[in-house]
């Protein structure tokens, strides 16, 4: 290489200069040294001689001597420019077979994405991750997620590329020692319970999508496993999609990305998603209001219920269109503690169970506090040996007379720990499910009445369906509550739905949505007025009949209720009474019949006698 040549091997001795010729000195002997001598016939009178010190002796000039001189300065520039031709040569040599320092790029991906990545102590951020110009070297990865084994190792970066990692989801310690099989018996009932919750995978750890990861680290083929995936991401969309058209793009927004996350290859989320974005990016006007909104909700109490007027509300969806705004941030933060505080007041009163719900709501509604979730893996451990403590048999027997004696706060403790120790028969989860419907839980009755499975002949089951119809119908969904209604029905009913009582039900429904498809339709038409008096004239304007009356707009006003107006025709002019006052307008004759036919049509829906 030129960093090892040895610069004596090839020099320039320039210790004689003049006219008379130059003196040059070489490493090489023999015919080498000869080539550079320059060429004479006369050998009467050599030019220099090599002296006993091996240096040249430079003689006087003589006549013919300018001669010689000449040849050996192209002799010097000629070998000055072969030795810097030759340093060129090799130094682009070098240059072009120098190793690299860095790689150009480097992916570091993980299955699922969003974990933290660090390389030696610098942090990345969350997966996948794309390293620019790092450098060659071996370096300590660690890879780490909430729910998932950490990763640490020793990686040697020599070249360009994606390198991938498969995180393996940490099992729940009460399975450690079990057999495979019952883990995943085991799993998928939790899995089942999960889903029917609606906890899809958002908050990861106790979702369904967490079971049936478990499930699969067991046995990557495992069919349960697979089916469940691919239900939590239908259900996960169709989630997304109820969430757009009432307004709430933050909570579309993070499903869209949970999504996007555990499903890499969901196109129709990435392109959905890409929507909520456009979306959320015309709303940039709205932020200001939205806080003002938040601060008026966290002034008045309402932390996160109810959900769609509150500050938390309010402050996410700010938070979605603006993530850089600090007053949404810090209302969020407002709204974590004092919920949190709430829960640790209500742990300390000894309400374990009320506690957990607190902790649980705020490990929901913030997805991203670990600490939230490591609270109520403390307190459910504490539950467990306070539960254990006592007959869950006697528990099971005492909630059900509670129940029965229509005590269903009281009832609600025993039940729960009933099903929590393995007594969850079809009668204690129905008795649990009907006891958090009197009390005005409609979220928790519906998770236990969905949990109630179908059993020939079996009345809990077949009230359990018409139970969360009742349920539908509370929270505005018309549609869904007249589908479980009708369904109870072909059961047969039961001994809280009769057949006829489901049939009232869907009745009323039905004829409601009857009379709304027959209301009539708004009309708003361009007429001319035609002036009365001595000077006549006219002037153009908009006539409207809806459920309010009847009205004109132009020049003149003139308005009337639907009971006060009516409709004539004379000649050619149409003449509209408002309260008693009439007036002509010139319209042709099929607009005037769809003026008259629209106001018939309002004055009978809307007759006194209707």
């Amino acid at each position: 290489m030129l960093r090892d040549r040895n610069p004596s091997q090839n020099h320039i001795d320039d210790q004689g200069t003049g006219e008379a010729g130059v003196s040059i000195t070489r490493s090489r002997s023999g015919a080498g040294a000869a080539a550079l001598a320059p060429s004479t016939e006369s050998t009467s009178s050599p030019l220099h001689t090599i002296g006993g010190n091996g240096r040249s002796n430079i003689e006087a000039p003589s006549a013919n001597a300018a001669a010689p001189s000449k040849g050996k300065r192209w002799w010097l520039l000629a070998s000055v420019s072969a030795i810097l031709l030759t340093a060129l040569t090799i130094a682009g040599a070098y240059l072009v077979t120098k190793r690299p320092t860095t790689v150009d790029q480097l992916v570091i991906l993980t299955v699922p994405s969003g974990a933290d990545i660090k390389l030696d102590s610098k942090e990345y951020g969350h997966s996948p991750v794309k390293l620019e110009r790092l450098a060659i070297g071996t370096y300590t990865l660690t890879i780490s997620k909430d729910g998932f084994e950490p990763i640490t190792e020793a990686i040697t970066i020599t070249e360009s590329g994606p390198v991938e990692f498969k995180l393996k989801p940490i099992p729940p310690s009460e399975f450690v020692n079990q057999p495979a099989e019952e883990q995943i018996r085991i799993y998928q009932q939790r899995a089942e319970e999960a889903f029917a919750r609606g906890n899809y995978g958002i908050v990861y750890e106790g979702s369904a999508l967490y079971y049936a990861e478990n499930i699969k680290a067991i046995d990557s083929s495992n069919a349960f496993a697979l089916e469940m995936r691919q239900r939590v991401k239908i259900a996960a969309h169709q989630a997304a999609q109820a969430a757009i058209p009432r307004g709430d793009l933050a909570q579309a927004q993070e499903i869209y990305n949970f999504l996007i996350e555990n499903y890499p290859d969901d196109d129709e989320a990435k392109a959905a998603a890409t929507r909520v974005e456009a979306q959320l990016a015309a709303k940039r006007g709205e932020v200001r209001d939205l806080l003002k909104k938040a601060e008026d909700a966290l002034q008045a109490g309402r932390l996160a219920d109810p959900l769609r007027t509150s500050a938390y509300f309010y402050s996410k969806q700010a938070l979605a269109i603006d993530r850089q705004s600090d007053k949404a941030k810090q209302i969020r933060n407002q709204v974590r503690e004092s919920l949190a505080a709430a829960g640790e007041q209500t742990l300390a009163r000894g309400d374990i169970e009320a506690a957990i719900k607190q902790f649980d709501q705020v490990g929901q509604l913030f997805p991203e506090d670990k600490q939230a979730r490591a609270r109520i893996r403390e307190i459910e451990a504490r539950r467990t040996e306070t539960v254990k403590a006592a007959d869950p048999n006697v528990r099971r027997l005492r909630g059900l007379t509670e129940y029965r004696a229509e005590n269903y706060e009281d009832a609600i403790p025993d039940l729960e720990s009933a099903v929590v120790n393995g007594q969850s028969s079809q009668a204690v989860v129905f008795a649990l499910a009907r006891s958090y419907l009197k009390i005005g839980n409609l979220e928790k009755a519906e998770h236990y009445f969905k949990l109630v499975r179908p059993n020939q002949g079996d009345d809990a089951y077949n009230s359990s369906v018409a139970s969360l119809g009742d349920i539908a119908f509370q929270q505005g969904d018309t549609g869904t509550a007249v589908e479980r209604w009708k369904q109870a029905r072909q059961l047969g009913g039961s001994g809280l739905f009769t057949v006829a009582a489901l049939d009232d039900k869907i009745e009323k429904i039905e004829k409601r949505q009857r009379e709304k498809a027959a209301e009539p339709s708004p009309l708003a038409i361009q007429v001319k007025h035609v002036h009365g008096g001595i000077l006549g004239g006219s002037c153009s304007g908009t006539l409207t009949i809806n459920s309010t009356g009847v009205r004109y707009d132009g020049e003149h006003v003139f308005a009337s209720n639907l009971m006060g107006a009516g409709v004539n025709f004379s000649k050619d002019d149409l003449v509209i009474k408002f309260q008693g006052n009439a007036q002509k307008f010139r319209v042709a004759r099929g607009e005037a019949e769809r003026i008259r036919e629209t106001l018939a049509r309002y004055q009978q829906t809307y007759s006194p006698s209707k």
